[in-house]
């Protein structure tokens, strides 16, 4: 009798991964194809604790089989939206939006004699094109009434939302719960926050523009380099497309670690403008590249990573 079954199991790769990716690709991607080949099932939350690794450079490593074919992207898709509501519905906390209950209790009628109360609903039926439902008038009261808010503050929120095309009531109510939690509660806050984001969501455009990105949208990592880029950096459209091209020169693919690690070492030599990587990185380059020792972008590090990268040029 036997007492188990000590063999090695074993799992099919299709052969277009060795073929096409295996010499070019970092070795995180690879370890993150076979797990998924393994487990049959994608959670980058998961896959990142069983391979020690940051869950964005698995969401990132998903999102590069799929655009190749490797992995079938409608169902890769689904289970990242089924793994994504598990864990929203684990969150014991959520952001204060109104229930239903006490948007029902509001006094509408009472209410709507108020001129702040008139001006924010007509304005916001302007702003929307069509006359509010009774959700949507109660729902706006109750923001300015319960949680205080003022109604420029509200149409401000509105008018946001509808230019970005989230002008439903649910996005706009969470929005303004949002703002509530972090006490925006003022003109000139909503104003700042407004700026902000629209700079931020500007920046992405680019970003996704720029490698290429048409679909999928990008990761809380993706949006965590993109804000260093431009905010900490302070570098512009023009640097971040040439680090960019030599991320693709060098390895093949648009990754944002190693696009980040060309714009760090940019940053920390001093570099401001394409006229300065030519005039003070390429000749660096060029030098390097005659002593067969190129430590501009911290090699190590990314073999530590998991990063197979082939010579600078």
């Amino acid at each position: 009798m036997t007492t188990g079954n000590k063999l090695p199991s074993f799992v099919a790769v299709p052969s277009e991964i060795i073929d096409e990716h295996l010499g070019r690709v970092s070795g995180i991607y690879i370890k993150v194809i076979l797990y998924i080949l393994r487990a049959n099932a994608v959670d980058p939350p998961c896959i990142a604790k069983a391979l020690s690794v940051p869950v964005s450079e698995v969401e990132e490593a998903v999102h590069y089989w799929c655009g190749c074919g490797i992995l079938p992207e409608e169902e890769v898709n689904a289970q990242l939206q089924a793994a994504k509501k598990r864990r929203e519905e684990d969150k014991k906390a959520a952001l204060p939006t109104p229930s239903p209950e006490a948007v029902r209790a509001v006094d509408f009628a009472q209410s709507a004699k108020r001129e702040d109360v008139r001006f924010l609903l007509t304005t916001a039926e302007q702003i929307l094109g069509r006359p509010l439902n009774s959700t949507e008038q109660k729902g706006y009261v109750f923001f300015l009434e319960d949680y205080d808010m003022p109604a420029d503050v509200i149409v401000m929120a509105i008018e946001f939302c509808a230019m970005h095309g989230r002008a439903n009531y649910k996005y706009v109510s969470k929005m303004l719960a949002g703002w509530h939690d972090e006490g925006i509660n003022t003109h000139p806050l909503a104003e700042e926050y407004i700026r902000v984001r629209t700079e931020r969501l500007n920046h992405e455009a680019e970003i996704m523009e720029t490698f290429g990105i048409k679909n999928r949208g990008l990761t809380t990592s993706n949006r965590k380099y993109i804000m260093q880029w431009y905010n900490d950096y302070g570098f512009d459209i023009e640097m971040i497309r040439m680090a960019y091209e030599r991320a693709i020169d060098q390895i093949g693919q648009p990754s944002f670690a190693y696009i980040g690690k060309i714009l760090q070492n940019w940053h920390e030599m001093g570099l401001k403008t394409p006229q300065d990587v030519i005039e003070k990185d390429l000749p660096k380059r060029k030098n390097n590249k005659n002593n067969n020792d190129d430590r501009s972008y911290d090699i190590d590090e990314f073999d530590r990573q998991g990063f197979d990268l082939p010579d600078f040029q």
